[in-house]
């Protein structure tokens, strides 16, 4: 008779925590991704109703379980810990989004002078003043390295969720996650005196 192996047994929250804690990245945040990611989703669509925004919060989350694992106190419920950072950053995007000004495509047509011309002058200074952030922040992605450049624009700018963009790339979710952080902070700096500008933050520096 063969010897079968003993079965063999997944770590626990704690410890795929501790792990991150103690600097590990990939297979702790993958099979925390695995174990909590479907519901994080139907936690989080519930929330927001926007199954594209839901998405963008269930990444939020784990970067924030990435960057910030530090914050949770081991012994006590990590799983409530999570669901409440995913209930934090939902309503972030939800407030957020409720901050958005109508963009003037979704404005219906009026009579009389170019709607452009109608606005008051701040609102076409404001408008002035994203299309400068838009042409800087193209020309700052574009000047990202490539490793960065490439998991950027798969993950925030095409919406793809981390897992599939790792598959695609060959690379650990963990990976993806961490080039994405460091090429929000790279793209911050390049941009800092624009977003000072701006009365709202784009979603990607949030």
């Amino acid at each position: 008779m063969d010897r079968l192996d003993p079965p063999s047994i997944e770590p626990g929250d704690e410890d795929l925590v501790a792990r991150l804690q103690a600097g590990e990245t990939e297979l702790p945040l993958t099979t925390l991704e695995q174990r909590y990611g479907k519901r994080l989703y139907h936690f989080v669509h519930g929330m927001v109703r926007d199954p594209h925004l839901a998405q963008d919060v269930v990444q939020e989350v784990f970067e924030k379980v990435l960057c910030k694992s530090y914050l949770y106190r081991p012994g006590t419920n990590f799983r409530a810990w999570l669901f409440e950072v995913a209930r934090n950053q939902a309503l972030t995007a939800l407030r957020s989004r409720q901050r958005l000004p109508r963009p003037v495509s979704s404005l219906q047509p009026v009579d009389g002078p170019d709607l452009i011309e109608s606005l008051p002058t701040g609102e076409v200074h404001h408008e002035v003043e994203s299309d400068e952030f838009m042409a800087a922040f193209h020309a700052a992605v574009a000047e990202l390295p490539e490793h960065y450049r490439v998991v950027f624009e798969l993950c925030v700018q095409k919406g793809k969720p981390y897992q599939e963009a790792g598959v695609e790339l060959g690379l650990p979710t963990g990976t993806v996650a961490i080039r994405i952080m460091r090429a929000r902070k790279r793209l911050f700096t390049a941009l800092q005196h624009h977003l000072g500008r701006l009365r709202r933050p784009p979603a990607c520096f949030q």
